[in-house]
């Protein structure tokens, strides 16, 4: 894992959401009676951490990591504690994955896409 620093303060981890599968190959077009209760792809902060930096609900903010950087909105949750972000990978429209570590365990071959160092920024 990187850990957070001063230029990079969140540690963002990724991981699936309830009702998506992968990216969305057998649940956003073709199921029928899935019902998807997110339909677009969010950042969750913690109130605390949204406050420090200015950030409402809703609103379209900047994650950056070492690697790379996307725009996509903030959703304001205690569902996550401070410091901590969270972000899902199902969204090809955001590509979550630009911003994880592009290291492998060296064994399983398995990519390291769980856990990486992120600065979130405002747009306006």
């Amino acid at each position: 894992m990187e850990p957070p620093d001063e230029e990079y303060p969140f540690t963002l981890t990724t991981g699936r959401r309830y009702e998506s599968y992968n990216t969305h190959t057998q649940t956003r077009h073709y199921a029928a009676g899935v019902k998807i209760k997110q339909t677009e792809e969010t950042v969750d902060i913690h109130p605390e951490d949204a406050k420090s930096l200015g950030i409402v609900d809703g609103e379209v903010v900047q994650v950056r990591s070492r690697r790379g950087d996307l725009q996509v909105k903030a959703k304001i949750t205690e569902q996550v504690v401070p410091g901590l972000v969270f972000m899902s990978f199902h969204w090809s429209e955001t590509p979550t994955n630009v911003l994880t570590l592009n290291e492998y365990d060296p064994i399983s071959g398995t990519a390291e896409y769980k856990a990486c160092a992120v600065a979130i920024e405002r747009l306006s």
